[in-house]
């Protein structure tokens, strides 16, 4: 039975095959011969040369059902031509690795939720901008090193209570307000090898005891 008679049947039916290459159309080869086979919507798994498939053969066409065995070690790829949803009406979906989850967007990954949760090791995050917008951030850790060149922050308010702070600048420390506060319980020391104390209307130094010199 020649090719041109077997498509030529009025009836649907089965029919396992080799993929002998995948391009523009799938080719596959069945007892009758080779034919360029269109895959089945429900056909998720991208065929590949040497693979065993399953055909259905009808007077219009072959068409790719699934892919019955591939080669030993070779990955399996989930693809379509257009978009591909996946959704669990009242459940849940988990993708689950032994070693690693690669999600990879040639343009965007979006990800939305009620709630997002992270949860790790060990993690790094490298992204050439940011831009983050949110009410309330909550963050509790060990030890925090950060490394810039430059640092811009404009905030309404800001409280720090700490027990110990150091800085260190190497060149220029400038601070502009429009009322300046220090106090200290025990000791406040201003030590440079110049100083200058300049005001405009009015300069005080109150204290039980002032030394000069």
């Amino acid at each position: 039975m020649t090719a041109a008679k077997k498509l030529a049947r009025p009836e649907t039916y089965l029919e396992a095959g080799r993929v002998e290459r995948v391009g523009e159309a799938v080719v596959v080869r069945l007892a009758s011969g080779s034919f360029e086979a269109r895959r089945a919507k429900s056909c998720l798994v991208a065929p590949e040369a040497g693979d065993k498939v399953l055909c259905a053969v009808e007077p219009e066409g072959v068409y790719l059902l699934a892919v019955l065995e591939g080669r030993g070690g070779a990955p399996t790829k989930l693809a379509t031509d257009g978009d591909l949803e996946v959704q669990a009406r009242g459940g849940r979906v988990a993708v689950c690795a032994s070693e690693r989850v690669d999600i990879v967007g040639a343009r965007e990954v979006a990800v939305t939720g009620a709630e997002v949760h992270v949860r790790a090791r060990k993690g790094s995050v490298a992204i050439e901008e940011l831009g983050f917008f949110g009410r309330l951030v909550q963050a509790e850790v060990a030890r925090v090193a950060l490394v810039a060149q430059e640092v811009d922050s404009r905030l309404t308010r800001l409280t720090q209570r700490v027990k110990r702070v150091f800085r260190f600048v190497e060149e220029l420390d400038q601070t502009r307000a429009g009322t300046v506060d220090l106090r200290a319980e025990s000791l406040l020391g201003l030590r440079g090898e110049n100083a200058v104390i300049s005001a405009r209307v009015l300069a005080k130094i109150d204290g039980e005891q002032i030394h000069i010199g």
